[in-house]
This record gives structure tokens, sequence and C-alpha cells, in this order.
């Protein structure tokens, strides 16, 4: 539905001013914000947009909050239902939103304040205030804030900024509307989005909407659009879940959403650029994630592992077959494993942390949970004993590859009693892997079970500073009877038990994929998807709205977790990680292919990691020359030389072209300060 057009002119009935800014709030909702450099952002109304669940037709059903009397085409009105909205201001600074609902019973109050310096604005849904008088029949399942503040429309410079893979762009070009609801932290059932952060932003003409999803963001969608309606508006607004099933009981807490805006000339650059920053400002400030210097405290094994280049060796695995009985593969040796590292150490990759894949019984995934004996035909334990001495010894930090989520019939360990149940009471099946038919364990269970009596055995082996975890992503929440996690916060919380103890058991921590709820406890994503698949493309998001790669997370994080991308021999692909503050990584090593696995013999990957080595961690490189600084501006300069400067006075200039660009030889890069 066109929210604009059902809503009739109105007077303004609300005026604010307050550092240097006015907010004005008419009768209809229609919201507009003069900031004191005069940019105007304006949301057309209504305010608020309820969804409440109605059990006598049964069906979910919508009302705008101010509700428009008269108007057949206002949401609500085809119901009888009937919406008393007061606006009205509390302070210099603060306006309340009040509604009532006589005839479901349900009231509730937004609270919407201008900032101390005129640049920011929040919205604020207290949970106290709100008022189910009949949930047995009426029950509010979402509502939706400020609809299409800062739209624009096709055919305007500018893009929106959104929270997937890397970064996401796209821009007010589009013929077809669309309209795609995607959960923050992307559900299971959206894993291919990697929605990864509670942070969007709108950049026009007169400079950029950043948006931060502060409160309520583990329940939270982001309703994105793209030449919607008539009007062909491009926007993003969000929506928070009070329930994700209306037989759910209601989730409780404040909802709120933040607005920071910064002119066309920020300091921080790109539009993009300022939305980062001001996301790890936050993250910083309200959500625990440390600097490297902080984490250096505690941890030194933290900035050693920032200083190594990653590196996989992949060493074996079975066929995969549902039973879990395929052939066993072995592709590398203990043995064969120091004769990889030898030859990078040979080839100038002087400081490598390496990761081992398949150490365990049965190969890569081949009998978790179950993980001892080693594998005798790897090496066993003595094998495995004598790599880590020898590691030691020649200062490379050795760790594992590891995945404690996951269950396989043929382990002597596997009990259905630890994994996660559906509302159905059914277990977790997921793909067939090595060890055949995958199983979920529910984090409730695998912390206490499986983490806390693996992690101390794998360290008296002598694997020192670095634990990695296979693929942690979107939530399952788990309804069993015994080991309950039926709200993603309560599962994010227990998978955050476990990186915390790793992190106290070896020093530091990395995973694969980049989720936001797990920032401030790991130090390393090995992707960061700045080449989103085919498969990430291929979802509704990345047809519809996906037109480049924009460096977001890697701004929000730099400075505090190490953002990885595949080194490949394109050297491109190491101009963007340049341009983006990434790091090279090395994918998996291997003496012998795994063609089930997409892994290729050795041939020609230690002269490709020796190149991405040289160029980011020799004696001029880049993250030796950039250290444990943070990124505070992005530019695309006119001949697309991308300039990017860091906060300790580091600016590093890429021209990702083919051809020279403002002195700067093709795909290559400059550093400066």
């Amino acid at each position: 539905m066109d929210l604009m057009t059902t809503l009739t002119p109105s007077t303004d009935l609300i005026d604010l001013r307050h550092g240097g800014a006015t907010l004005s709030i008419a009768s209809n909702g229609a919201l507009s914000v003069v900031l004191p450099g005069g940019e105007t952002w304006t949301a057309p109304g209504p305010l608020l947009l309820l969804t409440y669940y109605d059990r006598q037709h049964p069906r979910a059903q919508e009302i705008a909050i101010p509700f428009v009397s008269g108007d057949d085409n206002s949401p609500g009105s085809w119901f009888g239902v009937a919406c008393e909205t007061v606006i009205e201001q509390a302070s210099p600074s603060t306006a309340t939103v009040s509604a009532k609902l006589p005839t479901l019973e349900i009231a509730l109050t937004a609270t919407i304040s201008l900032s101390d310096d005129g640049r920011g604005l929040t919205v604020t849904l207290d949970d106290s205030a709100i008022v189910e008088g009949n949930p047995r029949l009426y029950r509010i399942m979402a509502i939706d804030v400020l609809p299409e503040f800062g739209a624009a429309t096709t055919g305007e410079s500018g893009y929106l900024t959104l929270p997937n893979w890397v970064g996401a762009q796209t821009h007010f070009d589009k013929s077809y509307p669309r309209e795609v609801v995607q959960t923050i932290y992307s559900s299971n059932d959206q894993w291919e989005y990697n929605c990864n952060m509670g942070v969007y932003g709108v950049t026009r003409a007169q400079g950029t909407l950043c948006a931060i999803v502060a409160k309520g963001d583990m329940d939270a969608q982001l309703v994105c659009r793209a030449h919607w309606e008539e009007r062909a508006v491009n926007s993003v607004h969000p929506r928070f879940i009070y329930r994700w099933q209306q037989q759910d009981e209601r989730l409780v807490g404040v909802r709120e959403i933040r607005y920071s805006f910064a002119p066309a000339a920020s300091p921080s650059g790109e539009g993009y650029a300022f939305c980062g920053t001001e996301y790890r400002d936050f993250l910083r400030r309200e959500r625990g994630l440390l600097t490297w210097d902080e984490k250096a405290k505690a941890h030194p094994e933290t900035v050693d592992y920032l200083g190594r280049f990653f590196v996989k060796i992949f060493m074996a695995y079975k066929k995969p077959q549902p039973d879990g009985h395929g052939e066993y593969r072995v592709c590398t040796t203990f043995d064969e494993a120091q004769g990889l590292i030898e030859q990078c150490i040979a080839a100038g990759s002087a400081k490598l942390s390496v990761m081992l894949v398949g150490w365990n019984i049965d190969g890569h995934d081949g009998m978790v949970p179950t993980r001892f004996p080693i594998d005798d035909r790897l090496g066993g334990e003595a094998g495995l004993r004598k790599l880590a001495a020898w590691c030691g010894e020649n200062d490379v930090m050795l760790g594992v590859h590891d995945y404690y989520g996951g269950a396989y019939t043929c382990s002597p360990d596997f009990d259905t009693a630890d994994l996660v149940r559906h509302r159905t009471g059914e277990y977790w099946e997921s793909v067939v892997w090595s060890g055949g038919q995958l199983h979920q364990i529910c984090p409730a269970v695998y912390v206490e079970k499986h983490v806390k009596r693996y992690m101390p055995e794998l360290r008296a082996l002598g694997l020192r500073g670095h634990e990695h975890i296979d693929a942690i992503g979107s939530f399952m929440p788990c309804y069993s009877n015994e080991h309950p996690l039926s709200n993603r916060a309560d599962f994010v919380a227990k998978v955050r038990e476990m990186f915390d103890y790793a992190t106290e058991v070896f020093g530091s921590v990395s995973t694969e994929m980049p989720f936001g709820p797990y920032f401030s406890t790991v130090d390393g994503f090995f992707h960061s998807y700045d080449r989103p698949s085919r498969w990430h493309l291929a979802s509704p998001i990345g047809r519809h709205f996906f037109d480049n790669a924009v460096p977001l997370l890697s701004i929000v994080l730099h400075g505090s977790v190490n953002c990885q991308s595949h080194v490949t021999s394109d050297r491109h692909d190491l101009m963007r990680m340049a341009a983006f503050g990434l790091s090279p990584q090395g994918g998996d090593l291997s003496v012998r292919s795994s063609k089930e696995f997409g892994v290729s013999d050795n041939s020609d990957a230690i002269e490709t990691i020796a190149e991405a080595y040289k160029l980011f961690y020799g004696p001029a490189g880049l993250v030796t020359r950039i250290g444990r600084a943070a990124i505070t501006s992005q530019r695309t300069e006119p001949s697309s030389v991308i300039a990017t400067t860091y906060d300790n006075g580091v600016t590093v200039r890429v021209n990702p072209t083919d051809e020279e660009r403002d002195g700067i030889a093709a795909t290559s890069f400059v550093v400066s300060g």
C-alpha cells in the first residue's frame, strides 16, 4: 500500500526546536526534520504502522498511527477499528505519540526526540506503555517505525546502504517495484542474505541518513523498497517484531531506532562510510566492541593473530553420503602439513596462523561431536604433537578448524536428546556432509558437553594462540522441553559463551561468517563476502537490491576485528581488499585434492599466498602500515581512485582500474602518512 497517498495534508501539530534543528509533526503523522545546516529529511506519515493478529477472523491486520478517519484506503479503515492518537510536546526536544485502540483494547506510546547537537533523532517504543487488554482475541505482532523516512524517488542521484554481505549499495535507478522484508541477523530461511548488522543508510543530494536499530534488534526486520508503487519510492525502515507467530508470548523490551545525519560534504566521505563509522562508534560505546589495544591487555594473542597471514590446511574427509560411511580420503598428513608450512615460509610468508581442517577422527566433520582419538591415518596424536612443537619453535601459530554445533549418527556420542527441536518437537536435520546427515546440537547442550571438554584437550596438545570455529550464522531457536532456547537472544547468548571460552583457552578466536551478535566476542571472520556468490545474489535481496559491494562491514570493524577475504591470483581482487580494508586469507592448502570439497592441491597456491603476503604483511605491507587503526573516511575520487584514511594518519589510495590514474599504476596502491 502507498502510505503517502492515503493521508491528506495537515497543518503542523508539534514544532520542536533543539540543538539548532527543527522537528515538525503534523496531525496526520507527516514528519519533517530541518537540520542546523538547512538539510531537510521527511517522512510522509503515518508515524507508526501497527500489525495485530485478529483471532476472530483469523488474520493479521494493519492500522496506521495516526489513523486518518474518513479515508477508505487508510490501513485499518476496512475493519471499523478506531484509533485515538494524541501527539504532544513533552519537553523542548521531545514529543510523545500515544495511541489507543478501544475496540482491540490495545494501547502504545512512542517517544520522538531530537539529539542535543541537532544532528540526530531517536524513536523509542517503551515496553511498559504497551497494553494488550484482550490478548485472547487481539495480539500485537509488529510495529513499523517511520515508514519511508528519508525516501528517495527513482531517478535521483544517491543510493541505499544495506547491511548485507560486506555491504550492499542500491542505486535509485530501478524500473519495477520491489519490496523485500529481511530479518536483521538473518533468520535461518534467509541464511544467504547475510544481513549482518542493524544499520542502514539513505544517501541523497542533501547528505546521508544513517539509521541504527539500537534496541530490539534481535527481533527486528528491515523493510526495503525500490521503485515502490506509484511514486517510485526507494527506502528502508525498521519493523519491530513482538511475536514471530501469533501463538507466541509477546517479546518484551524497549525498541529503539536512532537516526543520525551527515551533510553531503561529510568528513567521512561516502555515505556508506558515515553509516559505518556511526555504527562502529555505537558498538564500541554500547555493545562491548573493543579495540585491538583493549583486547591486547587481557589477551596478547589477539594482536599476534592480527599480524599473521591466515591459512587453512585441509587434511582429510569422507566422501559425503547420508549414512556417514563414505570412503575416507587423506589429503595431507601432519608431516606433510609441516612441509607445506615450510614451503610457505621459504616463499616469503614468514608469519602464519595455520588452522588444520579435518584433523579429527574420520576427517572434516567426519564423526562429530566425537573428535578423539586423532586419526592415525594422519599421524595420530604423536604426529599432531610433533607438528605443534615444530610450529612453536618456528613462530607459527597453530590451531584447528572445528565445529561444535553438528552431530552425526555415526558418532558414538550422538544423542537425539541433545538436538535443536522445532516448534513441532521434531529435531533439526541439516544437509548431508562428510559425516552423513547433519543434525544440529543445541548450544545450551554443546557448550557444556563438548566445548568445555574438547578445547582444553586441544590446548594440552600444544596448540596455541587461536581457534577457528566453522559456520556460525543464522539462528535456530530451540523448543526442546529439556534445553529450551526459544528466543533468538537466548540462542545467541549461548553461542557467545562458546566464543568467550575459546578466547580464554587459546587467546583468540575467529569464525567463518560475519554476524553482528558476535562482533564483540570474536577476533576475525574468514569470509567477509566482498564477492557475494551466485547463491547469495540469487536471493531476493541480491536480485533486486544489490548493485555494488561497499565496505560497510570493514569500516565498522577495522581496528577491532580482522575481516578477511579469500586470496586469488587476480590482482583486481587484491586491490578490492586493499580498498575495503580487508586482509587476505589462504583458503585451503592441501597436498592432494578433494573434488567433493572444492580443495585443489597446492601447485599455485603457495606463490599466490606469497604475493599477497608481500603486499599486506611484508615490511611495507598494508597490514604492517595500518596496524590496529580504524577507518575514519573513504572517498571514491573522479579518477576512480579509492582513498581510505585511518585514525593513525595513514591514507591508502587504491587504483582498481587497468590504467594509470592520478600517478598510481594500474591495479596498484600507494600509502602515505
